[in-house]
């Protein structure tokens, strides 16, 4: 596990996964399905794991954080990164930064939260989680303008935020006050799209992001790599080729469930035994899978 510093050149050199935790038929965290899953990406060519909502951070025990923990900083690659969250509840995180005292992460993501906060108060939160760990935190803004613009700058400004995960979800993402205003105050570099492959290009182009995150990409890591260096290499008729690729999956994680849709597809892709959806989600049904199924056929006589 590559334990140095995030940084944007960091950011800038691989798409960030986010994959699903695989579990056992028990429910217990399976530590062989999710090394195939791992190895599978780190085989594509990302080499960033983010464990996130994809993973169902938000629901774990804090016993099996700490098994998340153990898992994810001994089986991947040295050089791959690997970026726990942390949350979303502020007890929580700081029950969670204790535990991650005993490991050697470089940076851990701030689930997000729209209700019961103020930003004022959001941002004070991450400060003193910051300063629990020792270390900058990935920001990740979910919500338009929850964060304000001037308390996120802040953060950046004095030094507690390692990357901006950025996913407001937009009907025209060329169109977004609240991207514009924060990039405006802050490098771009240090802000990562966050909704997968199918805004990236947008992102990128038109705002100078520094990088995506990808979910679909944990299934197909070779297409999004692929997307990343077309992105960065100013390509941008090839990109929006391999974009419309991903389409029948992201379609469905968009209409029915991005996590419980990605969950089942990492399994019926073939990659790992990816176990039981835990509550507070619940299981695709069988017609849903079958739609699955016909969406990873579409993409792999594409690929």
């Amino acid at each position: 596990m590559d334990t140095r510093p995030v940084t944007t050149q960091t950011i800038a050199n691989s798409v960030w996964a986010v994959p699903s935790l695989a579990r056992s038929a028990d429910g217990t965290i399976d530590r062989e399905e999710n090394a195939k899953l791992i190895k599978h990406i780190e085989q594509g060519g990302i080499s960033t794991l983010l464990y996130g909502g994809n993973a169902i951070f938000y629901h774990l025990t804090m016993k099996e954080y700490r098994e998340a923990l153990e898992l994810i900083s001994e089986v991947p690659a040295d050089s791959t990164l690997v970026i726990p969250a942390i949350g979303p509840a502020y007890g929580t995180m700081l029950d969670q930064a204790d535990i991650l005292a005993d490991f050697n992460f470089p940076t851990a993501m701030v689930l997000p939260q729209r209700d019961v906060i103020s930003s004022a108060g959001f941002s004070a939160g991450v400060r003193n989680v910051s300063k629990r760990l020792g270390k900058p935190v990935v920001l990740y803004l979910k919500y338009g303008n929850v964060v304000s613009v001037e308390d996120a700058t802040a953060l950046v400004d004095d030094g507690y935020i390692s990357a901006i995960k950025y996913a407001v979800v937009r009907e025209d993402y060329t169109r977004d006050d609240y991207l514009r205003a924060l990039t405006d105050k802050i490098d771009p570099k240090l802000i990562l799209s966050g909704l997968g492959d199918q805004p990236a290009i947008v992102h990128m182009q038109d705002f100078a992001l520094g990088g995506f995150t990808t979910g679909c990409g944990c299934v197909f890591p070779q297409m999004s790599a692929a997307l990343l260096k077309a992105i960065q290499a100013g390509q941008w008729d090839e990109a929006e080729t391999i974009r419309e690729k991903f389409l029948p999956l992201e379609q469905l994680r968009d209409n029915l469930g991005p996590i419980s849709i990605l969950h089942r597809a990492t399994q019926l892709a073939g990659i790992a035994q990816t176990g039981p959806i835990i509550p507070l989600l619940s299981e695709p049904t069988e017609d849903i899978n079958a739609q699955i199924k016909a969406a990873l056929e579409t993409i792999r006589q594409s690929a």
